[in-house]
Parts: structure tokens; C-alpha cells; sequence
């Protein structure tokens, strides 16, 4: 083999390997700016359907009326029914200890409580609720009126909290201080 060839053949595998390197170092620079460009975006989320694959585009979490005092519901109850499951999902730590102190004080006398939401007016975090607690000794029921000023805080929702809020704080209000 001459040595003028073996230059051309070296030559030419230096300018192919220039070329590439070129275009990977193109394709890292687009790359980047894509990163940079879409580092913020909300995801793209591909469902399986009957109809095969679609995405689904992420929307903000945009809270109803309707849906806090769905909300405001599901807090309650966590908070006041002796039957409530998991209530820790709906309320705070502090407020889940007086609800355990509560229950095993009711507990004791042989107390069992239920709510019957009534009604809720709400603020920006907070709400006054107007329910009944029903006390019960076996067969023996009784409904007592009671309103609650409530605080909740906002949370990441979740598959079981699916409203992204807990309650942060009950406090009795008396029927006068309603009326005025």
C-alpha cells in the first residue's frame, strides 16, 4: 500500500469524523435550548383509551364553591363522626389528637356521634358551619345544633383527598354571636 493513500484514506476519516462530531454537537445545542425552553411546561400525560392513545393536558386545580363545601363535608365528618375512616387524610395533627381525646372520652360513657351537614358559608380559608351532631346511646338519639367557625389549608391533592384541603382549626360559635 503507498503512503498517499494511506494519507487520503486517514484524511477522509478525519473529515467524516469531523462532520459527526458537528452535527452531535448541533443536536446537544437544540437539545439544550428544548431544556431550557420546556424545563417549566406542565407535562404531557398519555392515556389508554377504547379509542387508543390520547393526551391528556394537564389543568390547574381551580376550586368551586361547590367543591370546598364538598370539602368542608368530608372535613367535618373526619373531625366529628365516631365512624369517620381515616380522618387524618381531611384533618390536621392537632386536630386529629382532640378528635382521639373526644372519641375515647365518648368512647368511656358509651357515646357514639354522627353529623347532618346543614349548611356553609365560606370565606377565602375559612367557613362557618352550621350542622347537627347526633349523640346516640344505643337506641337513644340526640340532635344537637351546632355552628363552627373552621380553617382549612390548602394541600397537594391526593387520590383520597382528592380536594386538596384539611382542616386546621374548629372553633364553637355561639347561636347569639350567629344571629348578629
Amino acid at each position: 500500500m503507498k503512503f498517499s493513500s494511506t494519507v487520503d484514506s486517514l484524511s477522509k476519516e478525519n473529515g467524516f469524523l469531523r462532520t459527526v462530531v458537528k452535527v452531535l454537537i448541533l443536536a446537544d445545542m437544540l437539545l439544550s435550548l428544548a431544556v431550557l425552553f420546556l424545563h417549566d411546561k406542565e407535562p404531557a400525560i398519555v392515556e389508554r383509551s377504547s379509542r387508543g392513545l390520547e393526551i391528556v393536558r394537564m389543568t390547574p386545580l381551580n376550586r368551586t364553591e361547590h367543591d370546598i363545601e364538598l370539602a368542608l363535608k368530608l372535613m367535618l365528618k373526619a373531625r366529628f363522626d365516631s365512624a369517620a375512616l381515616a380522618p387524618d387524610v381531611f384533618i390536621s395533627k392537632r386536630q386529629t389528637e382532640i378528635r382521639e381525646t373526644e372519641q375515647r372520652e365518648m368512647k368511656t360513657r358509651g357515646l357514639t356521634q354522627a353529623t347532618v351537614f346543614r349548611k356553609a358559608v365560606v370565606n377565602k380559608d375559612a367557613a362557618t358551619i352550621d350542622f347537627d351532631r347526633v349523640l346516640a346511646i344505643g337506641e337513644i338519639r340526640s340532635a344537637l345544633k351546632t355552628v363552627v367557625k373552621v380553617t382549612f389549608e390548602e394541600i397537594d391533592p391526593t387520590e383520597l383527598n382528592p380536594y386538596g384541603l384539611r382542616l386546621n382549626d374548629a372553633v364553637a360559635i355561639d347561636s347569639k354571636e350567629v344571629r348578629r
